[in-house]
């Protein structure tokens, strides 16, 4: 017989309650915020979801189209999206939103003159997401966008050294906004396919990272991700640890439309658990990202739709009611 160490059993016992938090703390990414903002329907229907399925935090795209719109560093002009973040906030649970750009410019010209313009904590940004996946070589290689956008812009030569250093520097921007803003705002960053030098430059200017696991199963996705999730455990400063799931068709889309959430997490947790049960305490792990808010309601809905009953475990409310 298998003789299993009390501390073992400590340890997993531990995980096992932290992960169960998770359930009704996730993150959704909503893209084509563009088309929602400023449509009463669609914003109801947006936070509905989030809502009812365990999201409180939410990272808004499409800032930029609606920063040439409603230029968001001008109160009288920016009210629509004080009052959208605030109903979030207020009506809906959300505890935190983000606002996510791609450059350290616009952070300064737009997100982080956006809360200052605003009085009501309510309506402000809590976190800046830098959304840049350096780690593409077509995007930052010659004729790729990032080269085309930036790289070239400031006399940079087109490669992944480069453009990894303007990552950083735009980090360096949103963190030293951060400090000087009486809200609170974390910084948040989306890393794809890292260096354990890369990493280690990285976390010195975050406080949570987004790690894209963009698997067709949750079975492959601790795999996927373990040597990345190795190195961010070797790390000095450790910022919070958030896994994301791509609702894509490419990936995870088929998957949820069969299955919940709460069961591919599940997934997730457990073979961490069978590989390596003290990773996720060493990573400092704290909850699911999905991306994108479009792809994966259609999944949910096909889901609910396809099961008419939901399994308690799946209902975020009951979870939340469970664990008190």
């Amino acid at each position: 017989m298998k003789r299993i160490f009390p501390n073992v059993l400590l340890i997993t016992a531990l995980l096992l309650l932290n992960f169960q938090q998770l359930w009704s703390q996730r993150i959704l990414y909503v893209d084509q915020f563009y088309h929602i903002l400023g449509d009463e329907d669609k914003e109801e229907n947006l936070l509905n979801f989030s809502r009812d399925n365990g999201f409180d935090k939410i990272i808004l795209y499409d800032l930029h189209k609606i920063n040439k719109d409603y230029p968001l560093s001008d109160f009288s002009r920016n009210g629509i999206l004080a009052q959208f973040i605030s109903k979030a906030k207020l009506k809906y649970g959300i505890k935190e939103v983000s606002g996510s750009g791609e450059n350290g410019e616009f952070f300064i010209n737009a997100i982080d003159a956006y809360n200052r313009s605003r009085k009501n904590e309510s309506e402000k940004f809590d976190a800046y997401n830098l959304e840049y996946e350096y780690w593409k070589p077509e995007e930052s290689t010659d004729g790729g966008y990032y080269c085309e956008s930036y790289l070239e812009k400031f006399g940079r030569k087109c490669n992944r050294k480069e453009s990894f250093r303007f990552y950083i520097e735009s980090l360096a921007t949103m963190k030293a906004l951060a400090k000087k803003n009486r809200h609170k705002v974390k910084i948040e960053a989306y890393v794809g396919r890292f260096t354990k030098g890369e990493i280690e430059q990285i976390s010195k200017y975050v406080d949570r990272l987004l790690v894209h696991v963009y698997v067709n199963h949750p079975k492959k996705g601790f795999f996927y991700a373990n040597k990345r999730l190795q190195y961010l455990s070797e790390l000095d400063k450790k910022p919070k640890v958030s896994i994301i799931y791509s609702s894509e068709i490419l990936f995870m889309g088929g998957w949820f439309k069969y299955n919940s959430l709460t069961k591919a997490e599940k997934i997730f947790v457990k073979t961490m658990e069978g590989e390596n049960n003290s990773l996720a305490k060493r990573i400092n792990f704290t909850n699911f990202t999905y991306y994108n808010y479009n792809y994966l309601s259609k999944s949910i809905n096909y889901y609910a739709n396809a099961s008419h009953v939901y399994n308690t475990e799946d209902i975020p409310s009951k979870v939340s009611t469970d664990l008190k």
